[in-house]
């Protein structure tokens, strides 16, 4: 099984002063988490660890029995293509394609995704055109329409009213049944739909 798992994890900021600490944190396969925190702590840089997109000056990283921290870049983008999906918050979109295009290259299968996050009536829009809480919809559409066991989104409703709010999160929680789904966010709407809720200020010292 695809567990979490974080031991004695330290990342540093360039001055090599410390940015945060997690002495451990594990998070079964299947379960989905919400990490809660105020910007500027850290959480998009949590998040990047457990892709592999960053690597720990300390400690211990795996998801499942695999060592994040010994795999080289291609075996990290072999993972994460097969087995971890990212929502940035930065939402990386080519503006010159259209919504299904920009889903397209992430998987052949778009299937229904559009409408589930309310944007099927956009399908041939260009992303340039869209405003950014249906930018925001769009990114989390491609990952969606991948097959993946886990679900890391940074912020994903940042953008979004209370009706989209839902859209998103009711999606991602659909897509990732019996999956893992980690989103770390300031956005206290998304407490209830959580199995488990981590204040990012707990998780660290």
């Amino acid at each position: 099984m695809l567990d979490i798992t974080l031991k004695n994890i330290q990342v540093n900021l360039p001055d090599k002063s410390k940015l945060f600490h997690v002495d451990h944190l594990h998070i079964p396969f299947g379960e989905h988490v919400l990490v809660k925190g105020k910007s500027g702590q850290g959480k998009t840089t949590l998040l990047h660890l457990i892709a592999g997109l960053l690597k720990p000056d300390q400690g211990e990283l795996k998801i499942g029995s695999e060592s994040l921290i010994n795999l080289n870049d291609n075996q990290l983008c072999q993972m994460r293509r097969e087995k971890i999906g990212v929502i940035f918050q930065k939402l990386n979109l080519l503006d010159h394609l259209t919504v299904k295009e920009n889903v397209l290259l992430s998987s052949q299968n778009v299937g229904s995704v559009l409408d589930d996050v309310g944007l099927a009536q956009c399908a041939d829009t260009r992303c340039s055109v869209l405003s950014l809480g249906e930018q925001q919809r769009v990114a989390v559409a491609r990952i969606l329409a991948q097959k993946l066991d886990i679900i890391l989104a940074d912020e994903p409703t940042s953008s979004l009213d209370e009706e989209n709010t839902q859209f998103v999160i009711n999606a991602l929680k659909k897509k990732a049944a019996g999956k893992t789904l980690v989103v770390v966010s300031h956005d206290d709407r998304l407490t209830p739909y959580f199995d488990r809720v981590l204040q990012f200020s707990e998780v660290i010292r």
